[in-house]
């Protein structure tokens, strides 16, 4: 028994003594989040709000490996045309899990990145258009770690491989890009 908990508590120590970092991410997305079909019945119109924007946190571990946890916000709207209806709002949270490797050490170091992401619809009435309120979907992208002080800026590019569309109105005139891609940069501590 004695035994036992000093191995627990030896095994516990470097995982306690590597730093936690936190902070947020603000980007831009780099496609669009609808994709529109043109058509005689029915159309679209649609407006990607251009930003993602929420906050990260970060367990630093040994050999330049990171595990990073984010929640990241994104809205966007659409109005069918014809026939006429009111414009529909939808809020995005994303839940990025991910492991990341540096590449080098230093004041500027590169790094990649991968894992996975889960994803909800929220703020949105019960419309036609919705096919999938919950998803989930591979991450994958790359930057660059700049130290300035106790500030680090973290630059990178992100895509995300969704399995399903959230979004896909009749005929298949409307719906959500399950590849997405985004510019991020992240502030943290």
């Amino acid at each position: 028994m004695h035994k036992t908990f000093l191995l627990l508590f030896v095994l516990s120590v470097p995982v306690a003594a590597q730093a936690i970092g936190i902070g947020i991410k603000a980007g831009v997305p780099l496609n669009d989040a609808l994709t529109l079909k043109p058509s005689n019945t029915l159309q679209y119109l649609q407006d990607t709000h251009r930003y993602t924007v929420g906050p990260y946190v970060e367990l630093r571990l040994p050999a330049n490996l990171v595990i990073e946890v984010d929640a990241l916000y994104r809205s966007y709207e659409f109005q069918r045309v014809i026939p006429l209806t009111a414009r529909q709002s939808v809020s995005s949270w994303e839940f990025p899990v991910l492991g990341k490797y540096k590449l080098f050490g230093g004041p500027i170091q590169p790094y990649i990145e991968g894992g996975v992401s889960f994803s909800r619809l929220s703020d949105i009435p019960n419309i036609a258009e919705v096919i999938h309120r919950n998803n989930y979907g591979v991450v994958i992208g790359g930057g660059l770690e700049l130290h300035l002080g106790k500030l680090r800026i973290t630059p990178e590019v992100r895509y995300n491989g969704w399995v399903y569309r959230g979004l896909e109105g009749p005929l298949g005139q409307l719906r959500s890009n399950r590849n997405q891609a985004a510019v991020l940069v992240g502030f943290g501590f």
